[in-house]
């Protein structure tokens, strides 16, 4: 099978070492359709249509960008409306009749997309059982919906992809697998639409990517609906946290050995920030890295251990137990531990904090500002809550 142009001329495994010719990236001329915060997409307008072009790199995972960025160009079009010819500013574009009907998916997030776009029911293809509405994940255990595989290590799974006849697949590209895949996957008639949404350095660029598929499924006044909404919760929280005094917090988990996870930067490190918390671990933010990196305990220790609060768990952590260490840590002897561990249902292995969290920072924010101010404890914790496994 002849390969299929890819983003920005990636060379690709499974089609061989040949580079393939780059996608123009020049900008398309056409009335701009305002996106806040997004960085890894822009979207314009013109003649009844629109294009969407979405450049990132692929991240690996607490590390670095890995192969050349890629670019990939969307023409999204109106089933009554004639599509242009893929020549000149739009040729080796991807063409999408708006609004998809039948939406393949392979991450969780996109689910927490479609459901609140009111579309769960045009999802006939996600990744697996692990889903945190019961609803949805019913539907899947009775073989209603597609099980394709998640995308955090591996491509889709063909045959049930190809059986689930989506007029789209949300992908994310979290790992060259997956962009090996793309062009076998358009090369059987699916038009692929990347999903860079970890790659925005605002957590508020997340919040467009719901805009971007409202676009796609005909649900524009819902998403903008809701992106307003957020946005106005965030700004709320916002001021509420400048109102206190500055307080310090780490968010690190134990991996294993002498290694730690820290927050160091883009969105997730701009949550504890506009919480009005100072992070010791902060650095520069950099969209062609991962937020964390690993560190010892002893560079833990020597720039975290004055920091009122720690967010010391996640689903990823490993059980941390040397109490001599924890207690060389202020936010362990004063008690201001927290885990992100809420919101979850073990029977399922699901967890929300990697479904409806992603899309509402507005939340993890609210968390964040109670954690750093016991003043503003006024509603429960939702995703990020005290810790009440760790040793004492």
């Amino acid at each position: 099978m002849r390969c299929a142009v890819i983003f920005l001329a990636v060379a690709l495994t499974a089609c061989g070492s040949e580079r393939q010719p780059a996608v123009p990236q020049e900008a398309v001329r056409g009335t701009p359709v305002p996106m806040p915060f997004a960085k890894t997409f822009r979207v314009v307008e013109r003649e009844g249509y629109r294009i969407v072009d979405m450049k990132a790199s692929v991240v690996s995972w607490g590390g670095a960008a890995v192969g050349e960025e890629q670019f990939q160009r969307l023409v999204l079009v109106p089933r009554n409306v004639t599509p242009p010819a893929l020549t000149g500013d739009l040729a080796e574009a991807t063409l999408i009749r708006t609004p998809v009907m039948r939406i393949a998916s392979n991450t969780g997030f996109h689910e927490a997309i479609t459901r609140v776009l009111g579309i769960n029911d045009r999802l006939v293809a996600v990744g697996g059982v692990k889903s945190y509405d019961d609803t949805l994940r019913n539907r899947v255990r009775r073989g209603e919906v597609r099980q394709i595989g998640y995308g955090w290590h591996s491509p889709p799974e063909l045959d049930a992809l190809i059986a689930s006849k989506p007029d789209v697949l949300l992908m994310s590209m979290g790992d060259m697998a997956n962009v090996g895949a793309k062009p076998r996957i358009e090369a059987l008639g699916i038009p692929v639409v990347p999903i860079f949404l970890d790659n925005e350095p605002d957590y508020m660029g997340r919040v467009d990517y719901v805009r971007l598929i409202g676009m796609l499924a005909g649900r524009e006044r819902e998403a903008d609906a809701f992106a307003a909404t957020v946005t106005r919760n965030v700004d709320t929280l916002k001021k509420a946290a400048a109102a206190q005094p500055t307080r310090s917090v780490i968010s690190a988990w134990y991996q294993s050995g002498d290694r730690w996870n820290p927050t160091i930067r883009n969105a997730d490190a701009k949550l504890l920030r506009d919480a009005n918390g100072r992070n010791p671990l902060e650095g520069p933010d950099d969209p062609r890295k991962d937020s964390f990196n690993r560190v010892t305990t002893e560079e833990l220790i020597a720039r975290g251990a004055d920091a009122d609060c720690w967010i010391l768990r996640d689903s990823h952590s490993n059980a941390f137990t040397d109490v001599a260490t924890l207690r060389r840590f202020k936010a362990y002897r004063e008690g201001c531990l927290f885990a992100s561990d809420g919101m979850t249902k073990p029977a399922a292995d699901a967890y929300d904090l990697y479904e409806t969290a992603v899309i509402r920072p507005d939340l993890v924010l609210g968390d964040i500002v109670r954690m750093l101010h016991p003043p503003l404890r006024t509603e429960p914790f939702r995703y990020i809550r005290p810790d009440t496994k760790v040793p004492r």
